[in-house]
């Protein structure tokens, strides 16, 4: 069927403050199977999913924040006022998919058992104080202090992080599992190490519908924050197998396997152009920066797509896969100086 708006925010622009792209809000994409899709797919800007077996419902993921999380449940009423939710499934640990768990400590959550190891490594608490730093930040126009703050502050302005409490899966598995929910059999297949530690897909076989989580981006440069670039190669290439008639991905609009295929050869191109630049010596940032100022990726679709300077973080990932140092720390004080590095290589882009 052809997806439709079935409940939409209205908003023309994307909470970044850029056109959207696409409507914002509750999208049917087969019978009774949705996904709430959030333009253009930038920080934050997450797709979940509501799918409805009879008197109850099934939901892929959740929010940053808790207000955004209840927009989604407003909108959503008219499904959940004759199916509410009774299973949360996460499909990986970043914040943006499942820090609105908190609203839905009633009911089973499940993920991978890495995800729920992982979820709590990044509390709100540090992205709170990331924002207030930021404020500040900005009026300090030594050392590029004021450009990562104008790139964290632009990041993280629009989500409201108090009051957001980690909320863990309390049902996980490892590997492959099977829930059934009103005899509808939800296929979770644990696809990571690659984007995060344990990221997974929610496969509806019966609906011919596949919930990505981040393991695909449309319209919008993916990263690899744990790696290895090759799980996330190979989850795309199971999606593909599956053959489903659509593809929900985590950030951007309803992908098609032309979609998944291009974010493929984006990897295979990341790989091959940075290697050489690598083994040369190039520190990651540098070498992020000499491969998006190539003609060849200016002449790729790739250049189309929101965020680019992302290529640094998957740079540092494919540096420890390599045995090479990134220059950089672990920590606050480190995720900082990654963001330093990030927003530097964002400012050489005109970004």
């Amino acid at each position: 069927m052809t997806p439709r708006l079935i409940a939409g925010t209205g908003r023309h622009r994307t909470r970044m403050g850029d056109a959207a792209l696409f409507a914002e809000g509750l999208h049917e994409v087969a019978p009774d199977t949705f996904a709430w899709m959030v333009p253009n797919g930038s920080w934050g800007e997450t797709n979940l999913g509501l799918v409805r077996c009879g008197d109850q419902s099934v939901l892929i993921d959740t929010c940053w924040d808790l207000h955004f999380m209840r927009e989604v449940l407003q909108h959503a009423e008219p499904v959940l006022r004759h199916a509410p939710i009774r299973h949360l499934i996460n499909t990986h640990a970043d914040g943006d998919h499942c820090w609105g768990n908190q609203l839905f400590a009633h009911v089973p959550i499940t993920a991978s058992r890495a995800s729920a190891a992982q979820i709590r490594q990044h509390p709100p608490l540090q992205l709170r104080a990331l924002q207030l730093g930021a404020t500040l930040m900005q009026r300090v126009p030594i050392g590029q202090v004021d450009a990562l703050g104008r790139y964290m502050g632009d990041m993280l302005r629009p989500y409201r992080f108090k009051g957001v409490k980690v909320l863990a899966p309390n049902r996980t598995f490892s590997g492959e599992t099977t829930l059934d929910v009103g005899g509808e059999p939800f296929e979770l297949t644990e696809v990571g190490p690659g984007h995060t530690d344990g990221d997974c897909i929610v496969h509806l076989p019966q609906r011919g519908v596949v919930y990505t989580g981040d393991i695909l981006f449309v319209g919008v440069t993916p990263v690899a924050w744990a790696g290895p670039v090759s799980g996330i190669v190979a989850a795309l290439e199971r999606v593909l197998a599956l053959r489903p008639e659509v593809i929900v991905p985590g950030h951007g609009w309803l992908a098609t396997p032309a979609d998944v295929q291009l974010q493929i050869d984006y990897w295979d191109w990341v790989q091959s152009s940075l290697q050489p630049l690598a083994r040369a010596g190039m520190a990651p940032w540098h070498a992020s920066r000499t491969c998006l100022g190539s003609a060849a990726f200016r002449g790729s679709p790739f250049a189309k797509w929101l965020a680019p300077e992302r290529l640094f973080t998957s740079a540092c990932t494919l540096y420890r896969e390599w045995g090479l140092e990134t220059g950089t720390r672990g920590g606050p004080i480190g995720a900082l100086d990654h963001f330093r590095r990030q927003a530097t290589v964002a400012q050489g882009l005109g970004a």
